[in-house]
């Protein structure tokens, strides 16, 4: 155990000089060696690796690990529990967790990108309102996690208008709005169900100062009101006086460290995103579609090879567009199952 131990401090320490000056040249080696880490420190992944042959030449080809399997293994190497967070649980079913043992890689990786595409640049503290609960009320949702975290670096002030159970504070939303002063841009962050709610709601324009941004993340995932995003970039320019420019996707999910942006999303530079062919896993051509796979190499203590539910695309650039979750059947018909990892887990 020491050794394994000695090699996560190294490659922790690694990692976090990766976030803090990332070299597109080093992802490569360190991610072949994060993967070898955890291969040795997870027992139910070694045992999954060595059932497929043994270690991948590279990390392009390690196993891939479906998300839902987090809703029943504890898929972290490191003890202690710095955060469990949990999935939103908005599909039928139990609720995945990601158990954290540090948030200091999290904390540290959040901050740039954000900066870069949210902000556009500009970490200049300015009001902000927030469609997603805070931390302190929402303890185990990382999105709350990395709303409070980077609220309380980039907001001057924050008007935190959705309570878990209450929903979203219309009137206090549209207050703010209202008072914003005109040169001072503002920050909206949202779920894209919270802010269909808030835009359903709003009795008339409310036009937010110019250059302000939104975040919006996050579909509908069985909810009962879907909205596509065409016609709710209308609704926001329309309501809001955002235009498209002005609103930035988000993509994450609780079994990641790393996030992306845009539209089309970019990953963040710990972050690869690909699109696989569901019975196979191979990679599929830019404008095929298929199930979107990710390596996240800030992942260190649980698992960086990972295969979600969600279908989409890339483009020559390597930039993904979601086009929503994939059917049951598509996901049942995956060559590396659940069940053939539950199997491996329970050894």
């Amino acid at each position: 155990m020491a050794d394994v131990t000695d090699t996560r401090e190294a490659l922790l320490a690694e990692l976090m000089a990766f976030v803090a000056a990332p070299d597109p040249a080093a992802f490569d080696a360190l991610a072949d060696r994060v993967v070898a880490y955890q291969i040795g420190a997870l027992p139910a992944y070694g045992r999954l690796v060595a059932a497929r042959g043994g270690p991948p030449p590279s990390w392009r080809s390690a196993p891939l690990v479906p998300t839902d399997l987090f809703k029943d293994v504890d898929l972290c190497s490191h003890p202690g529990e710095a955060a469990v967070f949990r999935t939103s649980g908005t599909t039928v079913g139990a609720r995945g967790a990601r158990r954290v043992p540090d948030l200091g890689l999290y904390d540290a990786a959040m901050a740039g990108p954000f900066v870069a595409h949210v902000l556009a640049g500009d970490d200049a503290r300015r009001p902000w309102l927030s469609l997603v609960p805070p931390v302190e009320e929402a303890p185990d949702s990382s999105l709350s996690h990395m709303v409070s975290a980077l609220a309380a670096r980039y907001a001057s002030d924050v008007l935190w208008a959705l309570h878990p159970e209450r929903g979203v504070d219309v009137r206090a939303c549209e207050t703010f709005a209202r008072k914003a002063k005109p040169k001072r841009p503002v920050v909206v962050l949202t779920t894209a169900f919270a802010l269909a709610h808030l835009l359903e709601a709003i009795a008339a324009p409310v036009p937010l100062p110019p250059r302000s941004r939104l975040m919006v993340t996050g579909g509908f995932k069985g909810k009962a009101r879907e909205v596509s995003e065409e016609a709710q970039l209308a609704e926001i320019e329309w309501l809001l006086g955002l235009t498209p420019d002005e609103v930035v996707p988000e993509y994450g999910m609780t079994e990641l460290t790393s996030q992306a942006y845009g539209r089309p999303l970019v990953a963040n530079p710990g972050l690869r995103l690909r699109v696989v062919d569901p019975r196979t896993q191979a990679d599929l051509p830019p404008g095929e579609v298929g199930l979107v796979a990710c390596f996240d190499l800030l992942n260190l203590d649980n698992v960086s090879a990972l295969l979600t539910g969600d279908l989409g695309q890339l483009d020559q650039a390597g930039r993904l567009t979601l086009l929503g979750r994939a059917p049951d059947a598509v996901v049942r018909g995956c060559s590396l199952t659940a069940e053939e990892l539950h199997a491996r887990t329970a050894r």
